[in-house]
């Protein structure tokens, strides 16, 4: 029987981390010979080598595959591992995307996907790092709700810019309440830990229990965590909620199909 050894988280360096769940058969199908885990220290999700350890005859081989898929997790499993002197400034308020002219989904999607190869790539320096994150902030801006998700966690981690718990909940929220199951989770897990939000363990279980309704896995796995938690009253207050917020959905659905 293998024996699991969790890997380093590449953001904090912690080796308190677990395995997570694929968020889907694509993800899993074109990263081969990787695994998601999280941190349980700083909450990063990352893409790392499964960690079992084998039988002595095969261990050399073992151990070569793990240090080449090693690199290239960190080089691509994380948008958090861009390089630390090669970070771009950026400051000032960012417009709501609710602001902002709407743009063509297609053509915001390409930005979107294009910004974020961009980050990914910590070899082509300042400059693209920098315009990478402009295209992402304009796609957010102009309601991707993927770019939200994105730009929320370089906020909440000074990745790209300097570390703005505010702004980070601001885009994350915008996320969120446009339905995106990323956003529900990562926005839960700011009322978890208190960051840029009041610490409020009932609304993270409200916001985990969103996105495990629309089939996010890691939804499922931290609203079952903190549900242990909370006591019996704060869960029942927790799920009327969150039935109150998908009924509320369901009518702004039917009304936009009218």
């Amino acid at each position: 029987m293998s024996i699991h050894r969790p890997p380093t988280c590449p953001a904090c360096d912690s080796a308190d981390c677990r395995r997570s769940r694929w968020r889907s058969h694509e993800e899993h199908a074109s990263h081969p010979g990787l695994h998601p885990w999280r941190c349980l220290a700083c909450d990063q999700r990352f893409l790392a080598p499964d960690t079992a350890l084998r039988p002595k005859r095969t261990w050399p081989l073992v151990v070569g595959t793990m240090a080449v898929l090693l690199v290239l997790a960190i080089a691509v499993g994380s948008v958090l591992m861009l390089e630390r002197d090669e970070v771009p400034e950026h400051t000032g308020e960012v417009a709501p995307a609710a602001a902002a002219a709407p743009a063509p989904t297609d053509a915001l999607d390409a930005q979107f996907r294009t910004a974020r190869a961009a980050l990914l790539d910590t070899a082509r320096g300042r400059e693209v790092s920098a315009s990478a994150v402009t295209q992402l902030r304009e796609a957010a801006e102009g309601g991707h709700a993927g770019a939200m998700v994105l730009l929320g966690k370089l906020y909440r981690n000074g990745i790209g810019m300097p570390q703005n718990y505010e702004l980070a909940a601001r885009w994350l929220a915008e996320a969120a309440h446009a339905g995106d199951p990323e956003g529900m989770v990562e926005y839960g897990r700011l009322h978890r830990s208190g960051i840029g939000v009041e610490r409020d363990a009932v609304q993270a279980y409200v916001w985990f229990n969103r996105a495990a309704a629309l089939l996010n896995m890691d939804g499922v796995q931290e609203r079952d965590n903190i549900a242990v938690k909370l006591g019996a009253d704060e869960l029942r207050r927790a799920q009327a909620l969150s039935l109150e917020a998908a009924e509320a959905t369901a009518r702004q659905e039917r009304a936009g199909s009218r």
